[in-house]
């Protein structure tokens, strides 16, 4: 059994273009699980997601390899596999995300109770929020509605905003949201 993986893991370009239904199926189960994991982990996907989205990453993968889109790594499979992953699972949250306009925030979008207090205090507080986002201005406003509204995690904002790595993004939404309360703070005086 470990022999046969290493061999599946050591297949060419050309090997995989021509491998049968059965070579393929043991590099798919391969890598399978480790990036299902991996996609929970980091971009908080379900299992299901992370299923359909590892399908998706298999058959560009093998469809760029069979068209000859590609014809030399310069990694491994697995490493050519997960940058596939990345790029399809920062389509999938640009196209799934319900990202949230504050200032498209309506009455009627909103789970509220029909009281007049209730509607006041909801809009109020959807007027504080908008206003304060435009105030911070970018990056601040990009960074907190990616996090608080789209529920993006710290990689994904840094993959999305080219950020080095995710502690810089962290870095960043730490300094806006200091940024936030010293508004706030300047609003409340």
């Amino acid at each position: 059994m470990f022999v046969e993986k290493t061999i599946v893991e050591n297949l060419s370009l050309d090997e995989i273009r021509h491998a049968d239904d059965s070579t393929l199926q043991e590099l798919y189960n391969k890598f399978r699980k480790e990036f299902s994991m991996w996609a929970i982990k980091h971009y908080k996907v379900d299992e299901e997601a992370a299923g359909d989205i590892y399908q998706q990453t298999f058959i560009a993968f093998y469809y760029n390899v069979k068209d000859g889109k590609i014809s030399e790594l310069s990694s491994s499979i697995k490493t050519y596999l997960f940058s596939i992953g990345k790029n399809i699972l920062r389509d999938h949250f640009k196209k799934s995300a319900r990202f949230v306009d504050p200032q498209e925030y309506t009455l009627e979008s909103m789970d509220v109770d029909n009281t007049i207090m209730d509607n006041y205090e909801r809009t109020e507080m959807t007027e504080t929020i908008s206003r304060l986002l435009h105030q911070i201005g970018e990056p601040c406003k990009t960074v907190l509605e990616l996090y608080y509204f789209q529920n993006y995690s710290m990689e994904s904002i840094a993959h999305e905003l080219n950020y080095k790595t995710e502690q810089i993004a962290a870095k960043r939404k730490f300094i806006c949201l200091q940024q936030i309360r010293s508004l706030m703070e300047a609003n409340s005086n």
